[in-house]
């Protein structure tokens, strides 16, 4: 049965930090192009020729290298899904600006499309297992988990980072280094799950913008995600959230809406349209593209898998919204949809077994941001009967207002009034109307309550009234706002024995920015580094 509210892990956002680790004098910059659209090549793998150093492209395209790095090889390797793996020398990367490098993607062969809703059509243009459909493709990726990914214990060492988006620019980016200890594929990844911290700071580089890097308040609703509810397993920690919603590696667990339990419900509850046949560098991987639509709810998304030993390499999941009470029967379209969140998990190959290349979870929340111009202070002066009104800054227009545009209760009776006028810069008065029995008699009940237990709220509406920049009293500014959280893998080491100081351990309950939590003190005697972004979309 469907629920009205999507269920994922929420956080506390919260912005602390120590000290950054190893540091790099300069750098390659380099952005990933499309050579054929010329759009940004995201998340794609840029690594040291013959060595294990790399880093994975931003949702710009955008990457770093040490420029030191250029002693260690002759030649960066980029490689992405879909795309041709390109080499680029050293020498021709040039110090300053940046570097704009355009890979050429790979042509996808159609392997098989539903041509209508009743009848379906194989179009065959390769001899890869010709006698099978895009379920089951999946359904044999999903038998062979066990076999493709490691079931003994295993570390990842790699760059984190969470950070917030408007409009296309960065702010409140916090990042670190961090290592992963997994116990393997046959232990449950929740409980099994730890991190250690090296490193973990907010970039002062970017726009640091307080309220929005407050944590989510679903009681004052005044930061939190659209459509979404709380799991019972919720905890405050950006690292735990991330991980948690990576459905391979939890495949047997409870993950997020629609995917629910992975080896169990995702062929079960999802529709498969279309497969193509592409590359993940020699590699020959299916492309298949699902969804599913339920009520106002759509998820779609591709999945990768390997063609020869259907070990499953990438999932894109995307949830979104229809902003109509009752859509139409067709597809929704772009303009008619809200995204909830999209989860991008990447697998790679070492030593014969699949490990985490690079996890991304994007979800957007709502702010409500307190009004600019407000009411800072309610004053009922009894000796003389008037209710003074106090706001935070001077009003442009008051002089304008007649009592018509005023409306003011005490509990559920309305008071009249017969005029206003202005104290101070900041400070009005309103009179009362006393014309009848019957309003004589409120005003006095309102001015002899004061300071009483009778004493009810007073609420005081001004139509249209405004401050100096055009803000109007009392309003609430809400605006939507794109949230990231991110690892990407660095280095893999196999054969681990996840053997540490459990002092050393991060606290999953608590916030990676907390003073508390505590940091690895080991020297970081391998190549590590921060691929921060870039500051604007160049």
């Amino acid at each position: 049965m469907f629920f009205k509210k999507i269920s994922f892990f929420l956080l506390l956002f919260v912005v602390f930090g120590h000290g950054m680790a190893q540091d790099y004098d300069s750098f390659f910059y380099g952005k990933l192009m499309d050579a054929t659209t010329g759009e940004p090549v995201v998340f794609a793998t840029v690594r040291v020729k013959g060595k294990a150093l790399g880093v994975i492209s931003n949702n710009d395209g955008g990457f770093k290298i040490p420029t030191a790095f250029q002693l260690k090889g002759d030649a960066l390797v980029i490689s992405s899904m879909g795309y041709e793996t390109k080499e680029v020398d050293f020498a021709i990367l040039k110090e300053t600006g940046i570097n704009r490098i355009s890979i050429k993607p790979y042509t996808f062969e159609l392997m098989e499309t539903v041509v209508t809703a009743k009848k379906r059509k194989r179009l065959i243009k390769t001899g890869i297992n010709k006698n099978l459909t895009a379920k089951q493709i999946v359904r044999n990726a999903l038998e062979r988990i066990p076999n493709n990914y490691d079931k003994n214990p295993y570390e990842l060492i790699g760059y984190y980072r969470d950070y917030q988006m408007q409009e296309q620019k960065y702010m409140n980016l916090n990042e670190g280094l961090i290592k992963v200890f997994d116990k393997g594929f046959d232990m449950d990844g929740y409980k099994s799950l730890q991190f250690g911290l090296y490193n973990y700071k907010p970039n002062l580089d970017f726009e640091l913008d307080s309220f929005a890097a407050k944590p989510y308040n679903y009681n004052l609703r005044d930061k939190y995600i659209p459509n979404t509810e709380f799991s019972n397993s919720v905890v405050p920690n950006e690292l735990t959230l991330l991980f948690n919603h990576d459905a391979i590696r939890h495949n047997n667990e409870l993950s997020y809406s629609f995917v629910d339990i992975f080896i169990k419900d995702f062929i079960k509850k999802h529709d498969f349209y279309t497969y193509f046949l592409t590359n993940y560098g020699d590699k020959k991987v299916y492309k298949i593209k699902f969804a599913k639509r339920l009520n106002r709810f759509q998820a779609k998304g591709d999945i990768y898998i390997d063609t020869d030993t259907y070990a499953i390499r990438k999932l894109d999941y995307v949830v979104y919204r229809h902003k109509l009470e009752e859509p139409s029967p067709a597809e929704f379209s772009a303009s008619e949809m809200d995204l909830l969140y999209e989860i991008l998990v990447e697998y790679a190959e070492h030593g014969g077994y699949m490990y985490l290349n690079y996890i991304s979870f994007h979800n957007r929340f709502k702010l409500v941001r307190p009004p600019k111009f407000y009411v800072k202070e309610i004053i009922q002066r009894w000796d003389i009967q008037e209710l003074h009104l106090s706001l935070n800054k001077p009003a442009k227009n008051w002089s304008s207002l007649k009592p018509k545009d005023l409306n003011i209760y005490y509990g559920s009776d309305r008071l009249n009034v017969d005029r206003l006028s202005q104290i101070d810069m900041t400070t009005y008065k309103f009179e009362f109307s006393r014309d009848s029995k019957s309003k004589r008699k409120k005003i006095r009940e309102f001015f002899r309550e004061i300071g009483s237990k009778k004493q009810e709220p007073v609420i005081v509406e001004v139509n249209d009234l405004k401050d100096m920049e055009g803000n109007l009293l009392d309003e609430e500014n809400s605006e939507l706002l794109d949230q990231f959280r991110e690892f990407f893998t660095q280095k893999v080491i196999t054969k681990a024995t996840n053997k540490t100081d459990s002092s050393l351990i991060v606290d999953k309950e608590t916030s990676l920015g907390h003073p508390d939590q505590p940091r690895i003190k080991a020297e970081m005697n391998e190549d590590f580094w921060m691929n921060t972004p870039l500051k604007s979309n160049l």
